[in-house]
């Protein structure tokens, strides 16, 4: 589809049109051969990125001087995060622009969450670029309204991982443990794959396009299992079988 028809339907206009598609071209488009970096959106997602932080934070900063820096950063957490990122693209129909290689769109891989995130976060990047910082903000503050509105308006502001560790701390345990498991997938999609320890027992994994998001998921799957069994009951099970298993692997 035609680039000034998303143009005109975000109300931006680019003066480096090259620069946009870019944003809007994922690595598997240009195929493994093209070492032009340029030519793809995976260095204005990094730069974007950045800016994104920046232009919240500041934002958050200036609306609630009354907060500490451990609200804001929840606050900034409950904003900018894959699920939040991934639902604006969707809102602006980022998918249709999406320029990804024949299989990937075969895959609907358009439309998978942590596509949309990386291309939005170019596209950020690319307009910092193109337009310069107050543009950008603008169009950052018009784009993510709605998840600035709802992390305002929300009371509990602590994400899973402060929760989890007030939880085993309230109870008089040491905090949770978190341990890389594996990354998988390509260079420039990775999944990475974390493991949840209380008492040295493992509880939950999580996973997630980032180390920091699949810690998040792990903690979040730990804080139901908690809710779900109780805690000392879970670790007492699972400490069980893991002696079970050691001495059975031991035959």
């Amino acid at each position: 589809m035609e680039l000034d028809t998303f143009e005109l339907s975000i109300g931006i206009n680019f003066n480096d049109k090259e620069l946009l598609q870019s944003a809007l071209t994922h690595k598997s488009f240009v195929g493994k051969s093209q070492n032009n970096l340029s030519a793809y959106n995976q260095r204005l997602e990094f730069l974007g990125d950045s800016v994104l932080n920046l232009i919240i934070s500041q934002h958050l900063f200036s609306l609630n001087e009354g907060e500490n820096e451990g609200i804001l950063t929840s606050r900034r957490s409950n904003i900018v995060n894959e699920e939040t990122l991934s639902q604006v693209a969707q809102d602006i129909r980022l998918y249709d622009y999406l320029r990804m290689s024949p299989a990937e769109l075969s895959r609907k891989g358009n439309k998978r969450n942590a596509a949309l995130g990386d291309a939005l976060e170019a596209l950020f990047g690319a307009y910092f670029i193109d337009q310069g910082y107050k543009k950008t903000k603008f169009l950052i503050l018009k784009l993510m309204d709605i998840p600035i509105d709802n992390s305002l308006q929300q009371e509990n502001h602590k994400d899973s991982k402060s929760s989890l560790q007030e939880i085993l701390q309230a109870k008089g345990f040491s905090p949770p443990k978190y341990k890389l498991k594996k990354v998988i997938g390509p260079s420039h999609d990775p999944i990475f794959k974390t493991e949840v320890y209380i008492n040295q027992v493992k509880i939950s994994q999580g996973e997630g396009k980032k180390k920091i998001a699949s810690e998040q998921e792990a903690a979040s799957l730990a804080i139901d299992h908690i809710n779900k069994f109780g805690i000392k009951p879970m670790l007492e099970k699972k400490s069980l079988l893991k002696t079970f298993l050691a001495k059975f692997s031991r035959r």
